[in-house]
């Protein structure tokens, strides 16, 4: 019996050729996620280990600095043979076109020193007056050795150094600088890190354990060489597995797609053959064995569609890591992503199977008989009572979080109710169908031709059959307008942020990289710019805020009482000489109200007790804290500016007197209102695009699905296309007619697609953003896109089934029985 089946799979491929691509497709987004994340980590393991450093002191986040003299004293513990200062600070290396570098500035510069970090390529060590360059960032600077470059300081100056050489880089969890100094000074005399080594036979753990003793563990962390190499290897998977994290989710929208193509399928197939699944019940063949043989020919497409799948996917990976330049990028195919990758395609097809089978072993022996191949309408009370029981929960926990301070589990409940409701109108799709399209089909057989009264009424005919279709591309589409519909709310809403936290007239400064500090001469360079009469800064700055005993990260701005930067007040007063004005969210999800004292901690030494008195209109992104700037310690008024604000009588003259000054200063953005805006929203657009591009493949996933559905059909309705033909059917209407189907198919997907979609979006901006759930913005430009997507979808997807439709033969296609 169940080699009489996989015969029948092997002399039917055209049945089963859309189901591989689904597979297929499925399985390569998640090899090809393993993959790309296992070749990171296997790059950042397989990097030298520094076999220099026996026990590392390190400043914690935010820290002062080592002293000289922390450094003495740590060189003075028993069995150390010697301690090197490691200088960390800004260094802004200048392209040949006069910009900065694609490196972060901020933690670009070092002092050269003779430890293994250092390994020269080219040249030879940098001695005072001079600098040795990092490879790349050389190469994107156009310089090499014996060239003059210009490198950028944190204060505002610039120098003109020789490079010396040129080097690569091992690091100690640090980023990778960009210039290596000859005089280390020139970064201050501080020390980020100090590096022992030991005496030959001594104790790196004693040697640890004595510097904890006098340092404070709150400061400074302290490990071995031998931490430091493990601590590395847990970065390192800790990083792949976020990368594969986040890819996963895309992997298993396209799985999903797959599913419910794979399920259609199926049922189609089971339907098809149920005369012969009734005859080999009348030989015999028992209810089990009926199943078993349908999960069978489950798994060996499974196992076909996966081992394409892996193929595709290893291919996917490699090109992915050679188009974000994989040089030097070390590629990792480990043996778990290729068996996930199995694993994952033959359970998928084989779940999506599974109800099928269970209906081929319901099939009675005396079906054989009958002579329509088919099975009774299935009832969909179940699936209809389980459908509006998960709506109307859904909306009932929507309902009950409509307010905007929500706290951490309202938010959750939000999510989880949206959720509710889109998997209530999966389950809808069939009764949806019929309600939707019977109309339609009212409708149009009073104005339309005998081609799309035929392509609607075919559609209806088998609700269940379209809801399964139409469900793949749902859940394509509603995953695209969800993000977009959040995306553009986020983009809105950023933009009235802006709006009404900036004047229109203010010419504003800012960094070319995203929140880097500006120099600390900028903001008083900006205010002695002649026709200037008012200028303030916003100092952008990650913190942690602590509220009955528990403390979370946020961000803080530290501004002036009086300056330009004004938070949009919802509640008590604006006034930061008063206390501190908080994010009203933000002060839902920490529990705080106003008249709550909150302690603000700036770094391990350095916090601020306040009291909030006012609640601001802020979202994520804008600073959640505005506190006074004179309650802010001195050393963080100047090296904590983000941006800076100015006006005078004439906008335009102060842009220009503005530009001026900082004509040769890459490291300065000049700007307005309307380009802060834009900058903003861009890079988020750019992420959101990426993002549909990868649902984007559910779509596609989809759209095979509606082609193998067709295709199916037209199989199943051979003898009754054999009969429209026979009473003057021509091949043209045959074809309209299957195209019409469809594209109703696609349409109905479309439209249920976007309503979910834009529908779960305004419930996803109200619960990340803790906005009103009104006030979401519609995407209408990706909405339209997706409306005649989803047309050309319907029709290219009839091109095959409906030439094959059309070419039916008559006199065969009556006889068949």
């Amino acid at each position: 019996m169940l080699r009489a089946m996989l015969r029948d799979l092997r002399a039917h491929k055209g049945r089963v050729a859309m189901t591989l691509v689904a597979i297929t497709l499925g399985v390569a987004f998640v090899v090809a996620t393993w993959v790309v994340s296992d070749s990171a980590a296997e790059t950042i393991r397989g990097q030298d280990v520094r076999g220099d450093v026996s026990v590392s002191v390190q400043i914690a986040e935010k820290a002062p600095e080592l002293t000289a003299a922390d450094k003495d004293r740590l060189a003075g513990i028993p069995g150390v043979a010697s301690a090197s200062g490691v200088t960390f600070g800004y260094a802004g290396l200048i392209r040949s076109d006069g910009k900065l570098v694609s490196a972060r500035p901020d933690m670009a510069g070092t002092g050269w020193d003779s430890s293994d970090r250092f390994s020269l390529t080219a040249g030879q060590a940098p001695g005072p007056g001079e600098v040795a360059l990092g490879e790349p960032q050389a190469k994107e600077a156009g310089r090499v050795v014996g060239d003059t470059a210009r490198i950028l300081l944190s204060d505002g100056r610039s120098l003109d150094a020789t490079v010396s050489g040129l080097y690569t880089y091992r690091p100690l969890g640090e980023p990778v600088p960009s210039v290596a100094f000859g005089d280390p000074a020139v970064l201050g005399n501080g020390f980020a890190r100090v590096e022992l080594a030991a005496k030959p036979g001594a104790n790196t753990d004693a040697i640890a354990a004595a510097a904890r003793d006098f340092l404070d563990p709150d400061l400074r962390t302290v490990a071995t060489g031998a931490e430091l190499t493990e601590q590395a290897q847990a970065r390192a998977d800790d990083s792949a597995q976020s990368q594969r994290e986040s890819l996963l989710g895309f992997a298993a929208v396209s799985l999903l797609a797959g599913m419910f193509v794979i399920a259609n399928t199926f049922s189609m197939l089971v339907t098809q053959r149920s005369r012969q699944l009734a005859l080999l019940r009348a030989i015999g063949a028992t209810r089990r064995q009926v199943r078993n043989a349908v999960l069978v020919e489950a798994g060996v497409l499974g196992w076909i569609g996966s081992t394409l799948g892996v193929a595709l996917g290893i291919g996917m990976g490699l090109l992915g890591l050679v188009a974000n330049g994989g040089e030097g990028i070390t590629l990792s195919v480990s043996p778990t992503s290729i068996l996930v990758g199995y694993g994952t395609g033959v359970l998928v097809t084989m779940v999506a199977a599974y109800t099928s089978a269970r209906r081929a072993a319901g099939v009675a022996p005396v079906a054989a008989l009958r002579t329509d191949g088919s099975f009774g309408a299935r009832s969909l009370v179940l699936r209809t009572v389980v459908g509006l029981v998960a709506v109307a929960s859904g909306f009932i926990a929507i309902g009950l979080t409509l307010r905007n301070d929500l706290s951490t589990t309202e938010r959750i409940v939000a999510m989880g109710g949206g959720i509710a409701v889109w998997l209530g109108v999966l389950f809808l799709a069939p009764v949806l169908a019929t309600a939707v399209l019977r109309p339609v089909g009212r409708l149009l057989s009073r104005h339309g031709g005998p081609a799309t009264r035929l392509g609607v009424r075919n559609s209806v005919r088998d609700s269940r059959r379209t809801a399964a279709t139409t469900s793949a591309l749902m859940v394509g589409l509603a995953l695209v307008c969800a993000f977009a519909t959040l995306g553009s709310s986020i983009t809105s809403m950023l933009s009235s942020s802006i709006q009404a936290t900036v004047p229109a007239a203010a010419s504003i400064v800012h960094s070319p990289v995203d929140r880097v500090a500006l120099g600390t001469d900028v903001l008083e360079k900006v205010r002695s710019v002649p026709g200037v009469t008012k200028a303030s800064a916003d100092r952008y700055t990650f913190i942690k805020v602590t509220h009955n005993g528990s403390t979370s990260p946020t961000t803080m701005s530290a501004i002036e009482p009086d300056g330009l930067v004004q938070p949009e007040i919802v509640a008590g007063t604006g006034d930061v000489r008063a206390g501190a004005i908080v994010g009203e969210n933000e002060a839902a999800m920490i529990g705080a109200r106003l008249g709550d004292q909150v302690t603000l901690v700036l770094d391990p030494v350095t916090s601020i007790t306040t009291t909030i008195v006012g609640l601001h209109k802020g979202m994520e992104g804008r600073p959640l804290f505005y506190v006074d700037l004179a309650t802010v310690p001195a050393k963080f008024r100047d090296s904590t500016v983000t941006s800076v604000y100015a006006t005078g009588p004439d906008p335009a003259a102060v842009r220009a007197g503005i530009e001026q000054a900082f004509r040769d200063r890459p490291d300065v953005v000049v700007t307005d209102r309307d380009g802060v805006i834009k900058e903003a929203t861009e890079s988020f657009e750019l992420l959101l695009s990426l993002m549909y591009a990868l649902f984007g493949a559910a779509i596609v996933i989809a759209a095979f699905g509606v082609v193998n559905t067709l295709a199916l059909s037209v199989m199943e309705r051979t003898r009754e296309i054999g009969v429209l033909r026979a009473v003057g059917a021509s091949q043209p209407l045959v074809r309209r007619a299957i195209r019409m189907e469809s594209v109703v198919i696609c349409a109905y997907g479309g439209l249920l697609g976007i309503l979910v979609g834009v529908g779960f979006g305004a419930v996803m901006q109200h619960a990340m953003m803790g906005q009103s759930l009104w006030e979401f913005s519609v995407p209408y430009e990706i909405i339209g896109v997706a409306l005649v997507g989803m047309i050309i979808v319907g029709v290219l997807a009839a091109l095959w089934p409906a030439r094959r439709a059309s070419r039916t033969d008559v006199l065969a296609a009556i006889a068949t029985t």
